[in-house]
């Protein structure tokens, strides 16, 4: 790992080596010289491309390899099936017996975080140095990715608060200036500077660009990989996290975000931000490095099971779907089981936070284990056996909806489609007005079960949408297309549908049920895709509750285990390289610490529910 001291001294560095290759090159009469909206746009690029929104193939192979130790599966947004003593016992072990271990390596990719911060961001305080130094036409050119840097900055920076609460910010990224060894600042004053940052720059943008000349222009539509040089997207964008950011610390600074939101939400994205996959190496399946989520997803497939506390919100009444029943973004969620091969017969079974239950299935008798074999066969979508590597295999989505009874994401949607790279959504903005709308923060013009409503339509059409795109999934029967890659439901249906999930609602007792269902609505549309966001909200707002986890293995039982983390613990190469900075935080640095922004009356609320959701089996 990098260590922080070796974070900053990289800046310095960095820009020497830049700018005297920048210098060899502008001496030679053969290079082109560049100019310095160029160099910057160049730098830019870099940014939006980096790991944190890329969702790194290697990062998301690991959160989700350990079969006992995974955060998506802590945080129920995905799941292994266990049904094996010898399973049950590493969790006990791993999980509930050794939190240290459990947070230090199979989950060591989550305090990489910290240091990554520094590390993908380098390009900021290239940018920022470099366009210091100019003046005139040329700052103009160049000043709007200076200030697009600072919003990509501080996007991931509130990202590492959430994980880690304090964090050096204010005087991070200065190695340039001599600044190594940096204090961990106050978590709630660097929520509300970038709060206050978001306000100016999305203020500022509209002038700025305006100032720019139509060269520079052209050059910036090319180089923009997420709005293509669109600033009133990136005007809204910022609105949206301004939005996010504001919710999220609402519970403990409401008189300072009333007013902020009051401005945000006049200026929201009134379409799906999503970008296609960038020119790099992205590969979703096959053998060789690099890629990104959806082969880290494609190699590790067997973890990702749908929860309990998704499936049943999802799958509503009985196992088979049900078109005027259930929610009808369930095709396009996830892979149901088909044991005909018949569209019209697709059931959908959820996993249980009873892991004992899950060794069993309701289409077998209760005291019939399940063979192990009969769906590890075909867990990975790429072909018919889990040790196959084959990469387009004859008709392999035939044999995985028969094969596993229950129920995965869906491949097609989530690893075998040229998915596009999601930076916010129509679904995400609702769901978040409606909680302002609930709480009384801001007035949204809505009511909060009519930003719910609006949520469960936007929704549905962005899941069918990605269902929709291109795909390697090779050649399908025509069933098993339309069990993979369903039609949309109509207008009428889905409408149906959202207004149902309005009413019930707004029959919740109270604003704690009312958030719960909200809370549910969010898992749905965002699940594993943005599963940090996920865990955030949880960790936030105590909803959805989750089912309390049951194991009995050969020589371990489990009954109701409720053990939640609350924070990441910073890497241990913090007391070595920043002792004395670090010294000043170390009494807080604790998984059971909540961050900062979870409100007094919410800390001591329990995460799990007293019992599964559906009732263990004999």
């Amino acid at each position: 790992m990098r260590k922080l001291l070796y974070l900053l001294l990289t800046i310095p560095f960095l820009t020497l080596s830049c700018n005297e290759e920048l210098d060899r090159d502008w001496k030679n009469p053969n290079v082109y010289q560049p100019k310095p909206d160029e160099v910057v746009s160049g730098l830019f690029v870099h940014l939006q491309k980096n790991r944190f929104w890329m969702k790194d193939y290697g990062e998301w192979y690991w959160y989700l390899s350990s079969w006992d130790q995974g955060f998506t599966q802590t945080f129920q947004i995905s799941s292994y099936v266990p049904y094996s003593g010898a399973y049950c016992e590493l969790w006990a072990d791993d999980h509930y017996g050794d939190v240290e271990n459990f947070l230090s390596t199979a989950n060591g990719n989550i305090p990489a975080k910290f240091e990554r911060f520094y590390t993908d961001m380098n390009n900021y305080g290239l940018i920022r140095d470099e366009v210091a130094t100019l003046s005139g036409a040329e700052y103009d050119d160049a000043v709007i990715y200076f200030k697009l840097a600072t919003i990509l900055k501080d996007v991931i920076a509130l990202q590492t608060v959430d994980l880690f609460n304090s964090i050096p910010y204010f005087n991070a990224f200065k190695g340039s200036e001599g600044i190594f060894f940096t204090p961990y600042d106050d978590p709630m004053e660097i929520y509300k500077s970038v709060i206050e940052e978001y306000q100016t720059i999305a203020s500022e943008l509209p002038a700025i660009y305006g100032k720019m000349s139509d060269l520079s222009k052209n050059t910036f539509a090319r180089q923009d990989v997420f709005f293509k040089g669109d600033v009133e997207k990136w005007v809204e964008y910022i609105n949206a996290q301004t939005l996010k950011s504001c919710i999220r610390i609402s519970g403990v600074a409401a008189d300072f975000v009333k007013p902020v939101l009051s401005e945000a939400i006049k200026n929201l994205p009134a379409s799906d931000f999503t970008f296609a996959s960038p020119q790099v190496n992205e590969n979703r399946i096959g053998t060789s490095a690099g890629g990104i989520i959806q082969r880290g997803f494609y190699e590790q497939y067997y973890q990702l099971s749908i929860p309990d506390i998704i499936m049943t919100r999802i799958n509503r009444g009985r196992d088979v779907y049900e078109i005027e029943t259930d929610d009808p973004r369930l095709p396009a969620l996830a892979i149901g089981y088909a044991e005909t091969g018949k569209a019209d017969s697709v059931e959908y079974y959820g996993v249980s936070g009873n892991w004992d239950r899950n060794k069993y299935l309701r289409t077998l008798p209760v005291d019939q284990a399940l063979p192990i074999d009969s769906c590890r066969r075909n867990v990975y979508p790429q072909g018919a056996s889990a040790q196959s590597n084959a990469i387009r295999p004859t008709l392999p989505m035939d044999n995985m909806v028969r094969a596993c009874r229950w129920s995965y994401y869906n491949p097609v949607t989530f690893v075998l489609s040229e998915t596009p790279l999601y930076i916010f959504s129509l679904a995400e903005v609702d769901l978040l007005l409606a909680e302002v709308s609930l709480k009384g923060l801001a007035s949204t013009g809505k009511s909060a079960g009519q930003h719910i409503n609006d949520a469960v339509v936007h929704s549905t059409d962005f899941w069918y949408m990605v269902n929709s795109q291109s795909n390697y999934a090779g050649d399908m029967s025509e069933e098993t297309k339309k069990i993979l890659t369903p039609a949309k439901p109509s207008a009428g249906v889905v409408e149906k549908y959202a207004t149902t999930i309005q009413s019930e609602f707004e029959s919740a007792a109270n604003v704690d049920d009312k958030m719960e269902i909200l809370m549910q609505q969010k898992y749905i549309h965002l699940n594993i895709m943005e599963a940090f966001e996920c865990m955030t909200e949880l960790r936030r707002t105590r909803h959805p509750r989750l089912e309390p986890i049951t194991c009995t293995g050969s020589s371990t039982k489990l009954e109701n285990a409720t053990m939640m983390i609350e924070r990441f613990k910073l890497p241990t190469s913090e007391r070595t390289n920043n002792f004395d900075e670090y010294s000043k935080v170390m009494a807080d640095d604790l998984w059971g610490k909540p961050i900062f922004w979870v409100p007094q009356d919410k800390i001591n609320d329990k995460y799990f529910l007293p019992r599964a959701i559906k009732d263990p089996l004999p």
